[in-house]
């Protein structure tokens, strides 16, 4: 460690801040799991829920660690388009929001179209389903100009490949 002040202060200040984040993240993750202690879902190996009501339970979005925690997984996200589409998502959950709602409220441009939205509604789905959070991804329902985070499972998206008929 150097011996001048001012630089021992700056690495002793993103320590403390890096702990808090940790602290912060732990402290979701356990109310997370009392509240799923009250009210448990089936859990498959995977992490991913079933059987039950068919409900998922709401995530948990960090705006200090730019993460989403979410059955007992931790992504980060980081300061990305996609994280705060989740966020806005998970705010209104089982509720549609218009794709004109999400691009003034994420993108704040006049210049964003519906074309740069579905883009990132993919890449977050992808990035979810990456992070072990498939079901959360499919939660992320699309119909004529809306989207919501369907936690009901009501509804859920599933992608289309060129081995689907």
């Amino acid at each position: 460690m150097t011996t001048d002040p001012a630089a021992r202060l700056e690495v002793l200040c993103r320590q403390l801040t890096e702990n808090i984040m940790g602290a912060a993240l732990c402290a979701k993750e356990l109310a997370s799991v009392v509240r799923e202690m009250h009210d448990p879902l089936p859990v498959r190996a995977n992490g991913n829920a079933v059987g039950g009501r068919g409900m998922l339970g709401r995530p948990i979005l960090d705006e200090a660690t730019l993460s989403v925690v979410w059955n007992g997984r931790v992504l980060h996200l980081g300061h990305t388009q996609g994280f705060w589409l989740l966020a806005r998502l998970s705010r209104s959950a089982n509720q549609y929001v218009t794709h004109l709602d999400l691009i003034q409220e994420i993108w704040d441009d006049d210049f964003t179209d519906t074309t740069v939205l579905r883009a990132g509604v993919r890449r977050l789905r992808t990035k979810l389903r990456r992070g072990g959070m498939g079901d959360l991804a499919d939660a992320i329902v699309g119909h004529h100009g809306r989207y919501m985070l369907s936690l009901n499972g009501s509804q859920r998206h599933t992608e289309v490949t060129a081995a689907s008929p």
